[in-house]
């Protein structure tokens, strides 16, 4: 018998039947226990995922919008996190700590060591809080890029003419016209409150 489905059993999450009818399935389909017992819809992920976490003796965590620590998130690259459905929650001075999908993925830990030096801690979460928290981050990181792209867009229009005619009219209405080197700059853009 399987680790995973003794600790399922132990906690009352499926029975000896369940387990041994996912086991067969498994030898056929050749796919996992976990997503076996998925299919046949006696698991649920999150159970899943918790006692992956407990066979792996890593703590799971309830991913919640406030742990976003969008410093710490920016450290990583986008495609790294969402390929390995990784969330980085906090760190100290020699350890960061992340939440992960697939809390059994060794491989996890050796693609976030390209990018830091410090010991990595994993934790167990739902793939898919994992994915709703990235997807918080990352959208509202481009909406805000965008927003400032919108605040410096402007343009300059610069007008330059070297023997310009140039009139002067007095308090009389009398015009004398003389010849100048002009330059016009009209700057167009969009000031706070979105006016013109």
């Amino acid at each position: 018998m399987s680790r995973i489905g003794e600790l399922l059993i132990k906690h009352g999450i499926i029975i000896q039947e369940q387990l041994d009818e996912a086991l067969k399935l498994q030898k056929k389909k050749k796919k996992r226990l976990g997503e076996i017992l998925i299919e046949l819809g006696y698991l649920n992920s999150e159970d899943l995922l918790w006692m992956l976490s407990e066979q792996a003796d890593i703590p799971f965590v309830e991913v919640r919008p406030e742990m976003l620590d969008s410093q710490l998130i920016n450290k990583f690259p986008e495609d790294v996190l969402y390929n390995y459905s990784i969330l980085p929650l906090y760190e100290t001075e020699d350890k960061i700590f992340i939440a992960v999908a697939d809390p059994a993925d060794s491989l996890i830990v050796k693609k976030l060591k390209r990018f830091i030096t410090k010991e990595v801690i994993t934790s167990g979460a739902d793939p898919k809080k994992i994915k709703q928290s990235l997807n918080k981050f990352f959208l509202a990181r481009q909406a805000e890029k965008a927003k400032q792209k919108e605040r410096e867009a402007k343009a300059t229009i610069k007008i330059t003419a070297k023997n310009a005619v140039v009139e002067f009219i007095d308090e009389s209405g009398k015009i004398t016209k003389k010849k100048s080197r002009v330059e016009i700059i009209i700057g167009i853009g969009k000031k706070e409150g979105g006016k013109k």
